[in-house]
């Protein structure tokens, strides 16, 4: 009998770092949208963080709203709506919902099937920090990590944009990760946020499959620059190998600005190539480490 080619299931990528401020959500972001239009991938991003502060990069806040009268969030899919209230869950849980329900197309190339979509985020998300009971949360870790598994056999790339916490989401997104994308500034509290993070992930004995870490650094200077940390971090005898050679140059086009809704290399401002030229660089490694790019 003659074996059956199966499709490989997608990597699922978690953007997480103990310590706030390091660029989570500009690379979950730019240098997502960026290795989605370089590889032509059906990526799916998953905004995972309360704050959702990716959902308000790049999407108006008008459309924001509509998503939620529509229950088209991240809260969808890990309890039905309506949710009971911030210190219940809901009983009896059904299958979470297609991917189509709950996620809205953000990029999609003429002529070819790959689409960039977003699960918008939702700060309700913040009622999964209240409750202490971790029994009655069972339930939806996994309905969040059927709904993950599902989005793996139609996609292929997931990327989750995680909250800088040990939180119950947290455990919900190393649960399905296959990877870790850290980013760290150069600065030696970000080596402290890298190596906590190291240690909850080796000691968490929920996870059957560590996931594999990539560490990348962003916010670098491109002129006086001090590479002092930078030049400990890739001596470093745990964290050398796992940190990517390209790093994230510091430029305002990433910075979060509320009088602009959408993608960084999109601004047709001065400098653009350059940054562009940059976060294609970071995203091809990136697609390399993670097995879809050659």
């Amino acid at each position: 009998m003659v074996a059956k080619n199966i499709p490989a299931l997608a990597p699922v990528v978690a953007v997480l770092n103990m310590k706030g401020g390091v660029g989570k959500t500009a690379i979950s972001a730019h240098v997502m949208r960026v290795l989605y239009l370089k590889l032509l991938k059906r990526t799916l991003l998953i905004d995972f963080d309360p704050q959702f502060n990716l959902t308000q990069t790049v999407v108006h806040q008008a459309t924001y709203e509509n998503l939620k009268k529509e229950n088209r969030t991240i809260l969808s899919v890990m309890e039905p709506a309506p949710q009971t209230s911030l210190f219940t869950i809901t009983t009896n849980l059904a299958p979470p919902p297609p991917l189509a329900d709950v996620s809205v197309l953000l990029k999609k190339v003429k002529n070819n099937p790959a689409e960039l979509r977003l699960v918008p985020g939702d700060f309700g998300l913040v009622k999964y920090s209240l409750i202490d009971d971790a029994n009655s949360l069972k339930p939806v870790k996994n309905r969040f990590v059927t709904f993950v598994a599902n989005a793996r056999a139609t996609m292929d790339l997931v990327c989750i944009d995680c909250n800088p916490s040990s939180s119950f989401m947290t455990l919900c997104a190393l649960e399905v990760a296959t990877h870790l994308l850290i980013p760290v500034r150069p600065d030696r509290f970000s080596i402290l946020g890298l190596e906590l993070l190291d240690a909850f992930v080796s000691d968490l004995p929920t996870l059957k499959q560590k996931p594999k870490q990539l560490i990348v650094l962003n916010g670098i200077p491109r002129s006086n620059y001090n590479p002092a940390v930078e030049n400990i971090l890739r001596s470093h005898p745990k964290f050398g190998t796992r940190t990517l050679s390209t790093p994230l140059y510091h430029s305002s086009l990433l910075a979060a600005n509320p009088s602009y809704t959408g993608f960084a290399t999109d601004k047709l401002v001065p400098h653009r190539l350059r940054v562009t030229s940059n976060i294609e660089t970071l995203a091809m490694e990136i697609g390399k480490e993670l097995g879809i790019s050659s």
